[in-house]
């Protein structure tokens, strides 16, 4: 089994690896029911799409918990908690992935190809994915679960170096659905659909856009540090500064996301009851995963290195 940083390195590179594949269905999400040709659509595809979008939702919050996590409950230090969740947590965001990709397949194919081939088309993308992401992989997992329940990884303090290393890796998991978002608002603004919108959701929108672009800046402004203020030298100013600037940045990316999503979905369905009681919910579970259950867990780990030091 490798070292147990590098087992936190491999799944920071994964995480962002499932954030790049995420950040095209997300900007597509949004997109959709701005396009001209949406409102042509069935209204259950319309519905379908808004069940798209939610499972985008959850993807990107599973996702962007894992820096979270890592900085705020383990100070950005290897650890097999770390570890264990953020492998959950990877394995459970390619679920809702999977769904939002189906579903996408069947709703670029019902035009052209009529509604049955297109819903099998989807469940078969679906099924496909979940065969190829979890049921091949948990098979082979079984052939080495004996010989690892053998073998013990244990909690590592990081280096400097390591911990700025990783943490400008968790802004590359982050920037991308940033960037996604940021797309889709703008290209939004120039549509036709939008100046339909209800004064409310154009404020939304352009709230969301605007902590959006905090968002981005704040994402940036590490690397622009490193290089000015500390010549690219591994400081722990430079940490502090990432990490004062990444977990904001999450909260307003998180925002921007729900307050879209409130747009979108009341645009789909003209119930703004509906909308703003699925912004509230993904709302709770963002700043849940984000920052509540993070935050619980470092209260966790300090009462156990207390209770382990009045031991000694």
């Amino acid at each position: 089994m490798p070292p147990i940083e590098a087992r936190v390195k491999d799944l920071l590179d994964e995480t962002r690896l499932a954030m790049l594949g995420t950040q095209l269905l997300l900007g597509l999400q949004y997109r959709a029911a701005f396009s001209p040709g949406f409102k042509r659509l069935p209204m259950f595809l319309q519905m379908l799409d808004c069940v798209a979008l939610l499972s985008i939702l959850v993807t990107a919050c599973l996702l962007l918990a894992t820096p979270a996590f890592h900085q705020i409950a383990e100070a950005g230090h290897a650890t097999t908690r770390l570890v264990s969740r953020a492998s959950r947590t990877l394995q459970a965001a390619l679920l809702p992935l999977a769904l939002a990709l189906g579903i996408d397949v069947a709703i670029g194919l019902a035009s052209s190809a009529g509604g049955l081939v297109a819903g099998l088309a989807g469940g078969g993308f679906i099924v496909g994915a979940i065969l190829i992401w979890h049921v091949l992989p948990a098979c082979a997992a079984k052939q080495r679960v004996r010989r690892e329940d053998a073998m013990v990884t244990e909690d590592k303090q990081q280096s400097l170096e390591a911990r700025i290393v990783q943490a400008l890796t968790e802004l590359r998991v982050i920037l991308p659905g940033a960037q996604a978002l940021f797309g889709f608002q703008v290209s939004a603004v120039l549509t036709d659909r939008f100046l339909t919108l209800s004064a409310t959701s154009a404020y939304v929108h352009l709230a969301s856009m605007g902590l959006v672009v905090v968002a981005i800046i704040l994402l940036i402004a590490p690397a622009t540090y490193h290089r000015i203020a500390a010549s690219g030298s591994a400081e722990e100013a430079v940490l502090r500064y990432t990490v004062t600037m990444m977990l904001p940045a999450e909260g307003l990316i998180a925002l921007g996301l729900v307050g879209d999503a409130y747009v979108t979905v009341r645009m789909i369905t003209d119930s703004f009851l509906l909308a703003i009681m699925l912004g509230l919910i993904a709302a709770f579970g963002f700043f849940s995963l984000l920052y509540v259950l993070p935050l619980a867990a470092r209260r966790k780990r300090q009462r156990a290195q207390g209770h382990a030091i009045s031991s000694a």
